[in-house]
C-alpha cells in the first residue's frame, strides 16, 4: 500500500473483511478436502494404528515373560568377579621409596658384579692393583628425582694418581660423567648441546669429541652404574666434571681438585 495515498475508514474496513473472508474460505476448503478423503475414518490409517497397537502389546508381553535380575543377583555377580585374581603391576613408580630401594639394589648388584669380573686369578697381582688405584665414587642426586645434580660436588686427588672412578645413577634420568680440563667446562658444554642435531649422539653416549676431555663414562640408565680408570692430571688445579647430556651440564657440575 502506498503510504502517500489517503484512504478513508470505510475503505480500510472493506480491506479487512476481504482478508477475513479469504482466510475463512481457505479453512472451509481444507475441511471439505479432509472429509472427502476419508478423514479420521480412513481404513488404511486404522490398519496402521492397529498394527502399531499389536506390536506394542507384543513387546509388553515379552517384557512380562522375561527374567528381571534382582538385587541379590547383582550382589552375587559383584562378589564372584571381585573374588577373581587381580593383576597387579610389580614395576615400582619413579620417585617412590620402592623405586629408590630397587635402584639401590640394582646398583649394588652391578658394582659387585664388576668387582668380581675385575678380580685376577693371581692374588698378589690383585693386591698390587688395588694399592696403585685411588678409588672414587660419585652419585647422581636422586632426591628429588630429576634434579640433575651430582651428590658429590668436590673431590680431591693427587696429581698423577691412578684413579678408579665409579659413577652411580639412582636418578630417573640418564646421566654421564665427563671430566674436562681446567676452565673448559663451558666450551665442552656448548659442544654437548650441539649434539642434539647429531644422529649418532646416543651411540657416542652424548660425549662430544674434544681434546679438553680427560675422561668420561658411558651414558648410564636409571639405576645403572659405570666404572672407569684414568690418570689424574699432573698439573694441580680445579678440574670440572659435568653431565654432557644436552642441557644437563648447566646444573650437573662438580670439581676434582688436583693437589701436588
Amino acid at each position: 500500500m502506498n503510504i502517500n495515498t489517503d484512504t478513508s475508514p470505510l475503505q480500510r474496513l472493506g480491506i479487512f473483511f476481504v482478508g477475513l473472508f479469504t482466510f475463512v474460505g481457505f479453512g472451509f476448503l481444507a475441511w471439505i478436502t479432509f472429509n472427502l478423503s476419508g478423514g479420521d475414518v480412513d481404513s488404511n490409517y486404522e490398519m496402521k494404528s492397529e498394527a502399531r497397537a499389536l506390536k506394542i502389546n507384543e513387546m509388553v508381553a515379552n517384557q512380562d515373560n522375561s527374567y528381571i535380575p534382582t538385587v541379590s543377583d547383582f550382589e552375587n555377580y559383584i562378589k564372584i568377579n571381585s573374588e577373581s585374581e587381580q593383576i597387579i603391576s610389580q614395576k615400582p613408580v619413579p620417585g617412590t621409596k620402592t623405586f629408590s630401594e630397587k635402584m639401590a639394589a640394582q646398583m649394588a648388584a652391578q658394582v659387585a658384579a664388576q668387582a668380581d669380573a675385575s678380580q685376577s686369578t693371581d692374588p698378589k697381582q690383585e693386591v698390587t692393583k688395588k694399592d696403585e688405584l685411588l678409588e672414587l665414587t660419585i652419585n647422581a642426586l636422586a632426591d628429588p628425582p630429576g634434579t640433575m645434580k651430582f651428590k658429590e660436588t668436590e673431590l680431591e686427588i693427587k696429581a698423577g694418581a691412578k684413579v678408579s672412578l665409579t659413577f652411580l645413577n639412582p636418578d630417573v634420568l640418564q646421566h654421564n660423567l665427563v671430566l674436562v680440563d681446567k676452565e673448559k667446562k663451558d666450551a665442552v658444554g656448548a659442544l654437548a648441546d650441539a649434539m642434539l642435531t647429531d644422529p649418532d649422539a646416543l651411540k657416542k653416549n652424548y660425549v662430544p669429541e674434544s681434546e679438553d676431555i680427560i675422561a668420561s663414562t658411558k651414558l648410564v640408565n636409571p639405576g645403572g652404574v659405570d666404572k672407569i680408570e684414568f690418570v689424574a692430571p699432573s698439573e694441580p688445579g680445579d678440574y670440572p666434571y659435568i653431565c654432557t647430556f644436552p642441557g644437563h651440564w648447566r646444573l650437573m657440575q662438580g670439581i676434582i681438585k688436583v693437589k701436588k
